[in-house]
Parts: C-alpha cells; sequence; structure tokens
C-alpha cells in the first residue's frame, strides 16, 4: 500500500510544479507586452504643443485623408504608416514686407506698387494673421484641416502662399493710387482697408483669418520725388493763377458796382438838390404868395380905415380931425404953458382948436355912431 501510493502521487505533484513554474513566466510576458506597448506608443505617439491644435490624417482604410476634427493640445496616438497628426499654430503671426532684409530676414522685401500715372511706390507692409480652429460653414470659413489640404503642412509652404495672395492684392488695390494719392491718408487708407477685406475674405475659406493689413512706410525714387515735386509745384502754380484770375474778376466786379455806386450817388445828389431847389422854390413861391396875401389884407384894411376916415371927416370937418389928433400930441406933452386952458378938459382942447360948431359935429356922430 505504501509503495502504490508512493506512485500515484508522483505525477501529481509534477504537474502542480510545472503549472507553477509558467505563472511567473506568463506574467513576466504580460509585463514586457504592455511595456512594450507603452514604450511604442511613446516613441511613435505626438503630443501637439499649447497654443496649436493638431489635425490627423489617415493613410488608408475607411477614413483615409485628413480628419476635419481638430485635436486639442496634448498627447495623441498615431501608428507609423497609418496616422500622422500635424500641429497647426492658433497665436497671431506676421507676413512681413520689409526692404531692411538684414535686420528682418524673414521679410519678403518692400513691395513695389505700379500707380496710375506710371510711377512706382515702395511700400513697406505687415499682414497680422492667424488660423481658425475649426470649420464652420455657416460663419464661411474653413479650419485646420482645410489648410493643409489647399495650402500646405509646413510654415514655409504657408507663409509663401499668403505672400503672393498679399503682393497681388496689394499691388492690385494700391495700384489704382495716382503718385499723388499717396500723399492722402484718407485715399490711401480707404485701398489698404479695401486690400484686407479682399484678403480676408479670399484666405478665410482657406481656414486663414487675416486680423490687420499695416501699411507702415511708403517711399518714392528721387527721381519720383523730384517729378512730383514739380507737379505739384505745377498744380499750385494753376491754382495760384486760377485764384488770381478769380480774384481779378472780383476785383473788376467790385469796380463796377462802385463805379455805378458812385454815378448813382452823383444822379442821387443832383435828383436831391434839384428837388431842395424846387422845393425851396415852391416855398419861396408860397411865402411870396402869403406875404401879397397879407399885404393885400393890409391894404384893404388900410383902404377901409381910410374909408371910414373919410367918411368920418366928412360929417363932422377936417378941423375936427386935426383937434382929435392934437389931442393925442397933447397927451404926451410933460411940461409947458397953455393959457386959460384946462389940460385935461379935452372938449375945451376941441372947442379951442375946432370950434364950437365942430365940437357940436363931433357929438352928433359919436351919437349917432352909439345909434
Amino acid at each position: 500500500m505504501q509503495t502504490h501510493n508512493r506512485h500515484r502521487s508522483g505525477p501529481l505533484s509534477n504537474g502542480a510544479q510545472e503549472r507553477g513554474a509558467w505563472l511567473p513566466a506568463l506574467g513576466t510576458f504580460v509585463l514586457l507586452l504592455v511595456a512594450a506597448v507603452v514604450a511604442l506608443a511613446f516613441v511613435f505617439g505626438t503630443v501637439v504643443p499649447v497654443g496649436a491644435v493638431g489635425v490627423r490624417k489617415i493613410a488608408f482604410g475607411p477614413k483615409q485623408g485628413l480628419i476635419a476634427h481638430s485635436l486639442l493640445p496634448g498627447y495623441h496616438w498615431t501608428i507609423p504608416g497609418y496616422s500622422t497628426i500635424y500641429p497647426v499654430p492658433q497665436t497671431v503671426r506676421v507676413v512681413d514686407f520689409d526692404r531692411d532684409t538684414k535686420s528682418n530676414p524673414n521679410s519678403f522685401g518692400s513691395l513695389d506698387v505700379p500707380t496710375t500715372d506710371g510711377t512706382t511706390v515702395d511700400i513697406d507692409v505687415s499682414i497680422l494673421y492667424r488660423f481658425f480652429k475649426e470649420a464652420n460653414q455657416t460663419a464661411g470659413h474653413g479650419g485646420p484641416a482645410d489648410l493643409i489640404n489647399k495650402v500646405g503642412a509646413t510654415e514655409t509652404q504657408w507663409l509663401k502662399y499668403l505672400a503672393q495672395a498679399a503682393d497681388n492684392e496689394l499691388k492690385r488695390s494700391l495700384g489704382s493710387l495716382s503718385t499723388v494719392d499717396f500723399y492722402d491718408p484718407k485715399a490711401r487708407q480707404e485701398r489698404v482697408s479695401a486690400a484686407e477685406n479682399a484678403l480676408r475674405q479670399s484666405l478665410a475659406p482657406l481656414g486663414i483669418k487675416v486680423e490687420s493689413v499695416l501699411l507702415r512706410r511708403y517711399t518714392y525714387r528721387e527721381e519720383i520725388d523730384q517729378a512730383i515735386f514739380k507737379k505739384n509745384l505745377q498744380e499750385l502754380e494753376s491754382a495760384f493763377n486760377k485764384v488770381a484770375g478769380d480774384f481779378a474778376a472780383a476785383q473788376r466786379d467790385v469796380n463796377k458796382v462802385s463805379a455805378d455806386g458812385d454815378v448813382s450817388i452823383k444822379n442821387l445828389d443832383k435828383q436831391g438838390t434839384s428837388e431842395a431847389d424846387k422845393i425851396r422854390s415852391e416855398g419861396d413861391l408860397y411865402r411870396r404868395q402869403k406875404i401879397a396875401e397879407g399885404d393885400l389884407l393890409v391894404a384893404e384894411a388900410k383902404a377901409a380905415v381910410d374909408k371910414q376916415r373919410a367918411d368920418v371927416l366928412s360929417q363932422v370937418g377936417s378941423d375936427v380931425y386935426v383937434a382929435l389928433q392934437l389931442t393925442n400930441v397933447l397927451r404926451t406933452l410933460k411940461g409947458g404953458v397953455v393959457a386959460n386952458v384946462d389940460p385935461y378938459d379935452l372938449d375945451q382942447w376941441v372947442k379951442k382948436l375946432a370950434g364950437v360948431d365942430g365940437k357940436a359935429r363931433m357929438d352928433s356922430v359919436e351919437a349917432t355912431n352909439a345909434k
């Protein structure tokens, strides 16, 4: 019995020992496999940096091509030969057209803009832009996937495309100005704004947002400056001559109005003098008429008085009249000697001078007049 039991328990013990030996090996293999997968993921995965978004491209399969949905900053998986991620920056960027390429090595040089009058203006300009984070058909702009698909996936391709688009649009817009128009800030800024709007509309479907177009400097070549100076001088001389001509015409009008005014004043003065003489003559005539009428009335009154006097004298006699007149003289006497006559008794004077008959006639006339 003991021998038999020993022979049965032997194989069982060996199987348990074998299973116990496989478990650690399996665990080690799983750990190594996980470590390998993690290592491959870190080696072939992609990190989208902060300030950028990622665009995944699938090389083959059901989702082959660029994925429209952008990847946020962070770690994202990739499989070599199957998946690739392109980062697209989200910060504001600049395309420079600057004549000083030594200080600004990324510059594309100044833009030579032809004007309508056949000259050339050198301008320095900067275009501020950024890339849209996502496409939005409602807003009318594309996204990073459209940028990579239609322009390219590298910074060099983007800059080259933007520089060419800006060059064409700025020359087209600013080329509608004359050389002199560049001196007008309002006209110049209107054309810059037109170029900015045109660039914004043409680049938005590619996922590019134009923030601003800044015209920093514009210069003319030396011979152009001289030509502009001469042309401006000619225009100023022409304007001066025109103003001088207008002034001379206005002066002639003023002189004519002044002469006409002097003639009118003289005519009015003569007319006024004539009217005054006429009025004065009429006044003198009226005065003479009134004086003549007054003299006539006085003469008539004197004639009436003389007539009445004559009538009286015809009745009382001239001696009575003389006596009456003498009484008036006697009233003025201040001294002297008159014999046998009371100087205050007028009747006695009348009797003395006119006699008794004269005094009677005078009393008779006075009585008749009293009746």
